[in-house]
């Protein structure tokens, strides 16, 4: 009797295998294809776990390599980049969750360590009082008309205040950046209209905004990056301007703070200020949206950090132009469900919506933290700024260095670089290759319409490029005639 002959698979013969089963075709029919024997199925079916080394391997050697760079490496950080591998490697169902994360630190040697780390009493009195007025307060007004609005600052070049390391090994991590901004934030009670955040900088004009005609947030700046009376009267103006022009008058809520307490006149906003040291409680921003607002702009951080690790680059170059971007996004991505829930945690709703379950979106893990892990949680990261002040009182010089727009066009630490300009033929190319990908893939009706909105910025270039170009040629007959 000859000697039975086996046949050795592959890793991806055995990944291939796998996915067969677990997309439900028979294990006798999957064990024939491949030719083994039905226990060899089986046994590789029981040890996939094992099909997995190369991520891990991989996720080692790329962990030990942004160590050796005196990278600040987190925990979410490493399973976004655990995701990125398996999606490589072609690993389905992967999921880089909390368990899978303790899993691998214990395989690995892997340890948390915290390299740098930071609370109010609320007037519950004032707080139980303030519910009994509110009822009568809102009473007279649509949800839609009903506004929440708040300040808060955001370390927008900052990376997760906890680091990765192996055991061992002196951990190296970094300070937080000095570098910050403040961020305004509004919103109706039932989520359908989010304002165009204001965001404020440090100069007016810095290089990374040259050649820049569109943004889509607000922004101004002073020397501290703080709101001021000055910008937050000009602020209520033009909110009171869009309203006058719906013909809509609304009731906008507020904390009590310097700033906000010499309002101007306004005739189709009503103001209403939170009783010092209630807001905590009081108010819907403060409830979690502020919250799901920042835990997205951090994941759009992480975003940038392994792209940037990806090129081969020691650092992020995040710019005060690249935070506004990820600000515009992560305030698009909070959704109405969520800031709905948070009026209501506020107790804002009215009796017919008081049944309401407080519940938040699947798609939103901001209010509902991540579960730590050794002390360490993403949660962490996304509050390192929570505390940060957003006004204070100046000094004369300060107050001086305020008014004097010149020295406040350009910061004088910025070391950024301008955006390489774009051609209308480079970015109508760019759209060609956007609109094939679409097409190639399944997307949305969102995907089109944002495409249909991007071709019409497109068309408008090209159409006054033609003009321009017209105007020239006529120019240049009239000379020659």
């Amino acid at each position: 009797m000859s000697p039975r002959k086996y046949k050795c698979l592959t890793i991806a013969e055995k990944k291939k295998l796998i996915e067969k089963v677990e997309e439900g075709e028979k294990k006798s029919d999957v064990a024939k294809e491949f030719k083994i024997p039905l226990s060899t199925l089986s046994t590789i079916i029981k040890h996939k776990e094992k099909i997995n080394a190369g991520l891990e391997e991989s996720l080692v050697i790329w962990l030990r390599q942004c160590r050796g760079q005196k990278v600040s490496i987190s925990g979410n950080l490493l399973k976004e980049k655990a995701k990125e591998f398996a999606s490589t490697l072609s690993i389905k169902n992967f999921a880089a969750s909390e368990g899978w994360l303790t899993n691998f630190k214990k395989r690995n040697g892997v340890v948390f360590e915290k390299v740098c780390g930071e609370s109010g009493s609320v007037d519950d009195a004032v707080c139980l009082d303030w519910h009994g007025k509110l009822k009568t307060l809102i009473e007279n007004y649509d949800a839609r008309d009903i506004f929440n609005t708040d300040e808060t600052g955001l370390f927008f070049k900052c990376l997760p205040d906890k680091t990765l390391t192996f055991k061992d090994e002196k951990c190296h991590g970094g300070k937080h950046s000095k570098e910050r901004l403040t961020v305004l934030l509004a919103v109706n009670m039932d989520g359908s209209e989010k304002l165009k955040p204001l965001v404020i900088g440090k100069a007016m004009k810095p290089r990374c905004f040259k050649g820049v005609k569109s943004f889509p947030t607000d922004y101004r700046a002073n020397k501290k990056a703080w709101m001021t009376t000055e910008l937050f009267k000009n602020w209520l103006l033009t909110v009171n301007g869009d309203m006058k022009r719906q013909k809509r008058k609304i009731l906008l809520f507020l904390d009590n703070c310097t700033v906000h307490n010499s309002p101007p006149t306004l005739s189709n906003v009503e103001l209403y200020f939170f009783s010092p040291n209630t807001t905590s409680k009081l108010q819907p921003l403060d409830q979690g949206i502020i919250h799901n607002f920042k835990t997205f702009y951090r994941k759009e951080i992480v975003k940038i950090v392994l792209e940037s690790l990806d090129k081969q680059l020691l650092t992020a170059n995040i710019t005060v132009l690249t935070a506004i971007l990820p600000i515009d996004k992560a305030w698009r991505a909070v959704t109405p469900l969520t800031i709905l829930n948070c009026f209501k945690k506020s107790d804002f709703l009215k009796e017919n919506q008081e049944n309401l379950p407080i519940l938040i979106d699947d798609e939103e893990p901001a209010i509902e933290p991540l579960v730590d892990i050794s002390g360490v949680s993403f949660s962490d990261f996304v509050q390192v700024d929570e505390n940060v002040a957003v006004s204070g009182s100046l000094t004369d010089g300060e107050i001086l260095s305020a008014t004097d727009t010149q020295s406040n066009d350009e910061d004088e630490d910025d070391t950024s670089e301008p955006l390489a300009e774009v051609s209308v033929k480079e970015a109508r190319s760019s759209f060609d290759t956007l609109q094939s990908f679409c097409l190639q893939n399944e997307s949305n009706e969102k995907a089109f319409q944002a495409l249909f909105l991007l071709t019409k910025v497109i068309e408008q270039c090209e159409q006054q490029n033609c003009a321009l170009k017209q105007t020239s040629i006529t120019k240049f007959f009239r000379k020659n005639n």
